[in-house]
């Protein structure tokens, strides 16, 4: 969740070291002939939840290249629900538009039809979903089929909103087409 925040929030996201791959050992760069003080590099290969991690960043990093307003300075946080815990923000790329929107769900629960606000009715692409990669590809992925559709139903101060999917402890970025 922190990652995902991270890395869909205004500014340059910041990692340590070995945090994209869930590194929880101390690390040097002075070895001074200590080899324990490596980053374990191996763990790509033989910890499953290292893997799933790091190509849950990788990809998120890839969205973020891909999608210029996750690097824009267009924020507009539209929706916090601290009961269902619920997080939803907008972000564009000025004069420009190319609407993304962020849903962050933090409960341990998955909702479903829950109703979130989007500036444009119509298709909205899902172009990132974090449940994916519990136990990547995770075989029982909650989502929304790839896609949404936004009705002209205004809500959370935008003219549209759709019915979406939220998966438990989730991150989900929707892109317009």
């Amino acid at each position: 969740m922190a990652m995902g925040l991270c890395l869909t929030a205004p500014g340059i996201p910041m990692m340590f070291m070995g945090q994209e791959f869930l590194e929880d050992e101390p690390w040097s760069d002075y070895l001074d002939g200590d080899s324990e003080l490596l980053i374990n590099w191996d763990g790509l290969t033989t910890d499953r939840h290292m893997r799933d991690f790091h190509r849950f960043t990788r990809d998120l990093l890839h969205l973020r290249r891909r999608l210029p307003a996750l690097t824009s300075e267009g924020l507009r946080c539209s929706y916090v629900n601290d009961h269902d815990r619920v997080l939803v923000f907008h972000r564009w790329v000025p004069g420009e538009g190319q609407d993304v929107v962020v849903v962050a769900h933090l409960a341990e629960i998955t909702r479903y039809g829950y109703r979130i606000g989007l500036p444009i009715a119509g298709r909205w692409l899902e172009a990132f979903n974090s449940d994916v990669y519990d136990h990547f590809v995770n075989p029982v992925v909650a989502g929304n089929g790839g896609e949404i559709l936004a009705d002209p139903e205004p809500l959370h101060g935008f003219d549209a909103s759709a019915a979406v999917v939220l998966p438990a402890v989730s991150v989900l970025v929707f892109a317009r087409e």
